[in-house]
């Protein structure tokens, strides 16, 4: 396996996730999705994967900021920052296990993910 251009870090379980999970659907081998609580515990592959990524980006899809405080506490290293909410609008909570009711914000965020990754890549 190739090293990933683009790792996506997000909080487990959460809205980001799912829009990352979506957006890997398109990115396809281009990004691997390294989420925090892998991160935070150690896992090797989940690191690996990080540390060989050409780029980090850090997702978080409400103005908690959980991902960014936890990735600036812990001195993790990322390029890009994306806050959903802020950029986005998207309303829905982001606590663990968001409800399928959340999926039009899925949509409207695993595309916005798309296009800024394909900008990143671009350059």
């Amino acid at each position: 396996m190739t090293d990933p251009e683009v790792c996506l870090i997000t909080c487990g379980e959460s809205l980001s996730e799912l829009i990352a999970v979506e957006a890997l659907k398109e990115l396809g081998d281009a990004a691997v999705l390294c989420p925090l609580t892998a991160i935070t515990r150690g896992v090797p592959e989940v690191i690996e994967r990080m540390k060989a990524a050409r780029y980090v980006v850090l997702i978080d899809s409400c103005s908690l900021r959980c991902a960014k405080k936890t990735a600036d506490e812990l001195g993790i290293h990322y390029d890009e920052y994306i806050n959903l909410e802020e950029e986005l609008n998207i309303k829905t909570p982001c606590y663990e296990n968001p409800s399928v009711e959340a999926v039009d914000d899925i949509g409207l965020g695993a595309t916005h993910l798309v296009e800024r990754i394909g900008e990143l890549l671009s350059d």
